[in-house]
């Protein structure tokens, strides 16, 4: 792998992400560029200033429930406190919000735990993920939702190569157009570091990545 490139959000210059340059394998793609948001999952101030990024933006779509995947924890609680904040003078003031995060069953799919499912059934759930290069994961956590009776009600990603899923907007702090560069190959297909023979520098997992 080589050395990271720093970009800097367009949605907000006070957040930023690590563009690192490799051959990497996700659950549903190959990408030439894994893109680091550690310290905007992991920072309180970033995570806060990202939170309040997004908010912005769905002022105005109710939100019952807030679906955590892919290590956005920290930043989904800010966000329900944002929402929820009345000087943002949102649909969602002075609202309780729930925060949730699925399990996976052995087939891979996001499940809920009896406990949990009121959190989700009959409610507007906002679906917040780290990366969205395909859309496969969020179309699935909607899915789930659907399955267990809720409604989804907004899509955010901190980064989306995709602009918008089912007729909604994808919300998002970086976009393709951050980084002109980057390119996914659904399942490996016609990844042209597979076809020059170059092996994967590391294997990616919601919580970051792993050298081989």
């Amino acid at each position: 792998m080589q050395q990271p490139i720093r970009i800097i959000s367009r949605a907000n210059r006070r957040l930023y992400a690590d563009a690192i340059p490799g051959h990497f394998a996700t659950n549903h793609s190959h990408i030439n560029y894994y893109i680091d948001m550690s310290e905007l999952k992991h920072s309180l101030p970033l995570a806060l200033e990202a939170a309040r990024s997004i908010a912005f933006r769905f002022a105005a779509v109710s939100v019952d429930t807030i679906l955590c995947l892919e290590g956005t924890e920290y930043i989904g609680a800010y966000l329900a406190r944002e929402l929820s904040n009345a000087g943002l003078g949102g649909m969602n003031a002075g609202q309780d919000i729930y925060l949730i995060e699925p399990d996976s069953n052995v087939n891979g799919q996001f499940m809920f735990a009896d406990n949990l499912r009121h959190m989700v059934e009959h409610r507007n759930v906002l679906v917040l993920v780290s990366t969205a290069s395909t859309g496969q994961t969020l179309t699935q956590a909607r899915e789930c939702v659907e399955y267990y009776g809720g409604r989804v009600s907004g899509y955010s990603a901190l980064f989306s190569n995709i602009s918008e899923l089912d007729g909604k907007p994808v919300v998002s702090l970086f976009t393709g157009e951050d980084f002109p560069h980057y390119h996914n190959f659904v399942r490996g297909k016609n990844c042209p570091a597979c076809a020059a023979g170059t092996p994967l520098d590391a294997i990616v997992s919601p919580r970051g990545y792993t050298k081989l």
